[in-house]
């Protein structure tokens, strides 16, 4: 098999991996939740919120200089989607899997990225049921990774932005976790409109009077041309004056992370130091930092994680090198880049990991080498 029929392969990989993790109308439930149901078969209403055309991938430099080898990407074409929000009455909403059942069915489009065995596990347990009845409608505003700032960014910020302005549903309320700090400060930055915040309690599960669910909140929108999700970016960016000034090279380094560690990345910031690039660690900067840090980028290196997030700051025409492990080939930050309209490139590497996964390590180092001779080529 060639190089480049296999980086293709990781890519099918990773789709058919996004595919068996969601759930389908034949997966196997326990007998508290007798099957899935679609939001169609039971929503009273649906909106459209924005309608987002498949387009193809686009790169560097156009894509004809650069030898493409390596890139996972080149066929790619981004997801035709609709963003909607469905209307929906008494439901009961599970906060550990962020799933909504309805007489005694999983909702399918709820279920994002999770395990049959785990569905299989869901029931509505009187015991730790609560109920949400306030006034105005209700809003599941993250899925059940909501410390995780790409999770967070691109799923959660986008759909209190979509939602919490519409004058409509001034009475509307999230349903939010306890916020981190960070996370607070996101929010003040987004200024979203008159909507409260419901806390929501981990191992609880409500019945909810009336629901309003957008898709965006279990990724439908992640590798589509977004116009709801790119506008999040802008907003914020919006709140925080300008303080450096453009041409930073940054490296976004991994090195405080658990998932997808790189062995070798000491070897890999110091070489690109001596290239004059920035090491940064995201998630130790308060959200203003960050955001003035990416605006003044002139061109981001970083090996994919949630780090990388920040991209979605960088002003058009920004170089965007995405080093994408050959067991997780996941192409959100093309998107995220073309909806900024930036010069982004991949390269996927071998990492030596046995299994297709979200969060396994490298089980060996990245090539250095191979990295600083394409930062050269890329280079503005």
């Amino acid at each position: 098999m060639s190089r480049r029929s296999s980086m293709g392969c990781a890519t099918i990989m990773f789709a058919s991996f996004l595919r068996d993790r969601r759930t389908r109308d034949d997966a196997p439930v326990h007998k508290g939740v007798a099957r899935t149901i679609g939001l169609a078969d039971v929503a009273d209403s649906v909106a459209c919120l924005e309608t987002c055309p498949a387009q193809p991938a686009r790169f560097a430099g156009g894509g004809a200089l650069l030898d493409g080898e390596t890139n996972p990407f080149l066929a790619w074409s981004s997801s035709p989607v609709t963003v909607t929000v469905h209307h929906l009455r008494d439901v009961v909403y599970d906060v550990d899997h962020r799933v909504l059942i309805k007489d005694g069915c999983l909702i399918a489009e709820t279920c994002y990225l999770q395990p049959p065995e785990a569905l299989a596990r869901i029931t509505v347990d009187r015991a730790r049921l609560g109920r949400l009845a306030g006034p105005g409608v209700a809003i599941p505003c993250s899925d059940h990774w909501p410390g995780n700032y790409y999770h967070w960014m691109a799923h959660t910020l986008p759909v209190i932005a979509s939602l919490s302005d519409r004058p409509e549903w001034g009475s509307a309320r999230l349903l939010l976790p306890a916020l981190l700090p960070w996370q607070r400060r996101t929010l003040e930055l987004l200024r979203p409109g008159r909507c409260g915040i419901e806390p929501i309690a981990a191992g609880a599960q409500y019945r909810v009077d009336r629901v309003a669910y957008c898709n965006i909140v279990a990724g439908a929108a992640d590798f589509a041309m977004s116009r709801l999700c790119g506008a999040v970016f802008r907003r914020m960016a919006a709140a925080v004056p300008v303080a450096r000034r453009p041409g930073a090279r940054l490296y976004v380094n991994r090195s405080g992370t658990g998932n997808r560690a790189i062995p070798n990345e000491s070897a890999l910031a110091a070489r690109l130091h001596d290239m004059g690039f920035l090491a940064v660690r995201p998630e130790t900067l308060a959200p203003e930092a960050q955001i003035d840090l990416f605006r003044a980028a002139s061109m981001v290196v970083g090996p994919l994680g949630a780090g990388m997030t920040n991209i979605g700051f960088c002003r058009p025409g920004t170089v965007v090198y995405d080093l994408v492990p050959d067991h997780h080939a996941n192409p959100c930050f093309l998107a995220m880049a073309m909806r900024g309209d930036l010069a982004y490139w991949a390269d996927c590497f071998p990492t030596g990991a046995d299994r297709q996964d979200h969060v396994a390590n490298w089980a060996h180092g990245i090539n250095v080498g191979q990295v600083a001779r394409r930062v050269v080529e890329l280079m503005p």
